[in-house]
């Protein structure tokens, strides 16, 4: 079984509000489907969650603005959802989206949905969303802290992160052209924080991925604008970085 996060950098444009990589979620979801594994499906909000939650400065406290908010983020959520929804459908993948405020409250979640949809041969598809942290609160959980949760719950063979980058770099490559790409990191790598920009931006990325690995689970980063990578994990040809906590022992 594998875990997938399909990154809003990669499903949107994240400049651009509700913009939808239809094309490029397309081909991501056939190359999944080419694994011929059970998989479970998260998803980012890019341009259809960011923008919105930013300008209405969730989370935050509750208010007439806020909830007025709220609503907005979690439809243009929803909306998405759908939209990879249908994709999946297309290609015969039976699924049920499983919105963040359905499963959190007061910082308690249930996850035990998605192992009654999973049995059932109905693929959960999540995503970060907003939600009701408590009476005076609303929060937003990330889809990487959703994939994290059902790491641990479900023990997936693998987590594949779904990205727009190649993977993790030794140092920027947006600043340094020398920059070497890093097939595998493992628990002795340590990206210092006074150099935290060497991954190019993803070292909330890494460390979420660290945590995963953590578990046993070797965790993937992977270009999606070039797909077919998919069918190069654990090959020698294999392109992006597998973050791995036993690698090496």
């Amino acid at each position: 079984m594998i875990i997938v996060k399909l990154g809003g950098s990669i499903i949107t444009d994240k400049n651009k509000y509700k913009t939808f990589r239809l094309n490029e979620t397309e081909n991501i979801i056939k190359q999944l489907i080419n694994i011929n594994d059970d998989f479970i499906i998260v998803h980012g909000g890019g341009s259809f969650g960011h923008i919105m939650a930013k300008k209405y400065k969730l989370p935050g406290k509750l208010s007439e603005k806020s909830l007025n908010g709220y609503t907005i983020v979690h439809n243009d959520m929803l909306e998405l959802s759908i939209k990879i929804s249908n994709l999946l459908l297309k290609y015969n993948i039976n699924n049920i989206g499983i919105p963040v405020s359905s499963i959190i409250y007061n910082n308690k979640k249930n996850y035990n949905i998605f192992k009654k949809y999973f049995s059932m041969n109905i693929m959960p598809l999540s995503y970060g969303d907003v939600y009701l942290k408590n009476q005076n609160c609303l929060g937003i959980y990330s889809g990487d802290n959703i994939v994290y949760d059902l790491s641990r719950i479900f023990k997936p063979e693998k987590v594949i992160f779904i990205s727009d980058v190649d993977g993790i770099y030794d140092k920027n490559p947006k600043k340094y052209s020398n920059a070497k790409l890093l097939k595998i990191v493992n628990k002795n790598n340590n990206f210092k924080s006074d150099n935290n920009d060497v991954t190019g931006g993803i070292m909330g990325k890494y460390k979420i991925m660290k945590k995963i690995s953590k578990l046993g689970i070797k965790t993937y980063l992977i270009n999606g604008f070039y797909p077919q990578r998919l069918n190069l994990i654990d090959n020698n040809e294999f392109i992006g970085t597998v973050v791995w906590s036993n690698a090496g022992d």
